[in-house]
């Protein structure tokens, strides 16, 4: 049977012996990557068939292609007391045992991954409707684990159902002392500062119904990101931002000024939507600048990393003569951000229609084989489809094709799916209506395009034809520029970055496998200087490399290698100051 892990959504061939209700064996997500590989750390219910990984913390459930995504419901031990040390620690942090008994807080003695056995945890339930959906346990020295396997919903998401304006926080601790000042209508996102918000994919209707969100998450920098992703997600117009003063969060604020909480939700500020924007909106912003400086932009661990770095909220624009590569590029970098930093993409792509030749393309780049059955294995289909399904999305509306129909569906992706890159592949299948010069046109056209990215954080990518181009002296055809597209300078004027790709032929004019990327435009010194980037083309995958020592690796299962490093070396942070 095929098992799936909760952690790097891997799937793996597994026998189970099924000859008592638990059984162990090695790991199949981290054996491989210990010392001791032959120590038997998974331990398997027959019963149940669920298992779960004592080293690595990684659950796992039977995968059945086609059937929604299983989560693993924890055991409610009914418990209602605390320890002596637990209680000392939390009405140290201002928090009484009243609230904590409202909210069911409780102690248990766990084994946690981060310790490597068990200790003294606080237990935080997180119940929707009545029902218990996950727990998160804290242990010592600020060590944190959510229950394995189960659901990921945002804690008190009753409050959701009842009120409608809500305070978002970001973890339990600040939930707690905003009910503790008497504000029930708090929730708090479940897994920290952390922007990859499957919670919100599965729950985002639930906000339909609220007239405000009252943003109060930490204010440092991945607070920021968490608030701006937020908002970005819920809608500017519902959101105001809640300021600390001198504090880091909520909690802190308790603990300095007391319990009374009325002047931070009387003095949020609303998200500025249109209009003026005042210093006091962006203040944490400009703060959090000049401690940490400029982003750099993010990198994708390619040859051209020095030419160009990559940021969301800008308007990229790439040209190329016909069977370029300018489509095959554009989805390859799309798929390296996809596995770098989890971006979700939105595709408007009618020459990719039939769909299923798109998805053939995006398998080959992550699986590193050709899409068919004689060449990769069943288990590599259903991994890459799970993927697929989960990161790519489509819009196609044959009866209206215009720019407004494309951002209004993918205004919906952002809120729903949360998608941070468009693509319109190509400019000229869109439908245009011209209502004076084309000229004009074209400038209010990227505007429109520009503003979209901007407002929603979204980087946008537009593939334009040239016009017709000419030949060189050697018969071969120019190298096109922005200038060279059809209708407007505004194309290169108005792009934030700018790139041609061009394919090389040989003396007789026939296509090669050799491409050059002309980055022809980088509107901001700090995300690069343009350049050209040699590279090859692997008609193997359509993956690009600078020369022809072939990867044809499966990106999936090396970035979910990655994951489990990452997931067992940072899950926790150490705090010497607290016993929790």
């Amino acid at each position: 049977m095929k098992i799936k892990s909760t952690v790097t959504n891997l799937l793996y061939d597994f026998d189970a012996k099924g000859k008592v209700d638990e059984e162990r064996y090695t790991c199949p997500e981290c054996s491989a990557h210990r010392k001791k590989k032959s120590d038997k750390c998974f331990a398997w219910n027959t019963k149940d068939s669920i298992g779960y990984c004592h080293n690595c913390g990684a659950s796992f459930y039977v995968f059945k292609p086609g059937e929604e995504k299983q989560y693993i419901v924890p055991v409610w031990k009914n418990l209602t007391e605390l320890t002596d040390k637990a209680v000392k620690w939390l009405t140290g942090r201002m928090i009484s045992q009243k609230t904590l008994n409202k909210m069911r807080v409780y102690s248990d003695f766990l084994w946690m991954p981060q310790h490597n056995k068990e200790v003294d945890v606080i237990c935080f339930p997180f119940f929707f409707q009545d029902n218990l959906v996950n727990i998160k346990y804290r242990g010592p020295l600020k060590s944190f684990m959510l229950n394995s396997g189960s659901e990921l919903i945002f804690y008190n998401q009753d409050a959701i159902l009842n009120n409608t304006s809500i305070i978002i926080v970001e973890g339990e601790i600040d939930a707690l002392s905003f009910i503790e000042c008497g504000f029930d209508n708090v929730i708090s996102v479940p897994n920290g500062a952390n922007i990859k918000m499957e919670y919100f994919d599965t729950y985002h209707e639930l906000f339909e119904d609220i007239t405000k969100v009252y943003i109060a998450v930490d204010q440092d920098t991945k607070g920021i990101e968490l608030r701006d992703e937020l908002i970005r997600r819920i809608g500017a117009e519902k959101c105001f931002i809640v300021s600390f003063k001198d504090c880091k969060d909520a909690n802190e604020y308790l603990i300095r000024y007391g319990s009374d909480f009325n002047d931070l939700i009387k003095d949020a500020i609303p998200v500025p939507v249109k209009g003026i924007v005042t210093i006091d909106a962006i203040c944490a912003d400009i703060h959090d600048l000049y401690i940490s400086g400029v982003n750099p932009g993010k990198i994708l661990n390619e040859p051209f990393d020095e030419l160009i770095k990559w940021e969301t909220g800008r308007l990229a624009i790439v040209s190329g003569i016909p069977s370029s590569g300018k489509s095959e590029f554009v989805d390859y970098i799309i798929t390296k951000m996809n596995l770098l930093y989890g971006w979700r993409a939105g595709f408007f792509t009618p020459e990719n229609f039939p769909l299923k030749y798109h998805y053939a393309k995006i398998f080959e780049k992550l699986i590193g084989k050709k899409f068919s059955s004689s060449v990769s294995s069943e288990m590599e289909f259903e991994m890459a489809i799970d993927h697929i399904k989960n990161n790519f999305f489509y819009i196609m509306n044959e009866d209206d094709c215009t720019v407004d129909t494309v951002i209004r569906t993918a205004k919906i992706l952002v809120k729903t799916r949360g998608i941070k890159v468009l693509v319109i592949d190509p400019y000229n299948r869109l439908e245009h209506q011209f209502k004076d010069s084309e000229t004009q046109y074209i400038s209010r056209f990227l505007d429109k395009l520009s503003t979209f990215a901007r407002m929603n954080d979204v980087l946008i990518f537009l593939i334009a034809h040239p016009r017709k181009m000419d030949k060189d002296n050697e018969g071969k055809l120019k190298v096109p520029t922005l200038y060279d597209i059809n209708g407007s300078s505004n194309f290169y004027n108005k792009a934030d970055y700018g790139f041609t790709v061009h394919r090389k032929t040989d003396k007789q004019n026939l296509l090669l496998n050799e491409v050059t990327v002309y980055w022809q435009k980088v509107k901001f010194k700090y995300l690069g200087n343009g350049g050209a980037s040699e590279l090859k083309y692997n008609f193997v995958n359509g993956r690009f490399q600078k020369d022809t020592n072939w990867d044809n690796t499966n990106w999936l299962v090396k970035s979910a290698e990655q994951k489990i490093i990452n997931y067992t070396e940072s899950q926790w942070e150490q705090r010497e100051d607290a016993p929790y």
